[in-house]
């Protein structure tokens, strides 16, 4: 199935069969503006510019090509973080920065991590906002919905846990864990509300 998806970076979009479908970040973006409401612009800006940064620190150094001479002091404090965790909690990924695809509900997304902590299976969300946010929650449901129907080979019928992994700038990470049922009926109420508003329009 996940052939059948593409993605193009530079416009953040995705296109399923050469249709564009909307993603997690699209569908949840009226509750995250909400959950920041009196941040301005250039903050979340630059917030979002360091976060992609700090994403991709994590994806190359799980693929073993992150040349570590090469990072800003901004990022080393993540850096540092993200290797404590490693070495800490004994998550062993599976999957780094994998496109999914939910066919049932119609949306795409790129989730952060996918693997193995504590002898279970865990779909992990990274963040280095100043705290996390709670549609970290609804965000995790759907990239867990969307995983089970893109890759049931490593999936299964086998629960997943949801955890956004906070990394903080002094080097410091915890886990924050979610397991509210109703998260994914959240995130599905703001695809209904998204298809409302289109048609409105």
């Amino acid at each position: 199935m996940l052939n059948r998806l593409a993605y193009d970076d530079a416009l953040h979009e995705y296109r399923f069969d050469g249709q564009l479908v909307p993603n997690v970040t699209k569908i949840l973006s009226r509750l995250t503006a909400e959950e920041y409401r009196g941040v301005d612009r250039e903050t979340m800006e630059r917030a979002a510019l360091l976060g992609k940064a700090v994403h991709k620190v994590i994806e190359l150094d799980l693929r073993d090509t992150l040349d570590t001479d090469s990072l800003s002091e901004g990022l080393l404090p993540y850096y540092g973080a993200w290797l404590n965790f490693l070495n800490t909690s004994g998550f062993k990924a599976l999957l780094s920065e994998q496109r999914v695809y939910s066919e049932r509900y119609g949306y795409a997304g790129t989730l952060d991590l996918f693997g193995r902590l504590n002898n279970r299976l865990a779909v992990i969300d990274a963040k280095r906002t100043a705290a996390v946010p709670r549609t970290a929650g609804p965000q995790t449901a759907a990239y867990e919905a969307a995983l089970r129907e893109s890759r049931p080979d490593l999936t299964g019928a086998l629960p997943i846990d949801r955890f956004a992994l906070h990394l903080r700038a002094d080097g410091t990470w915890r886990l924050v864990p979610f397991a509210e049922r109703s998260d994914l009926r959240v995130f599905l109420a703001q695809i209904t509300t998204l298809q409302w508003l289109r048609q409105a329009a």
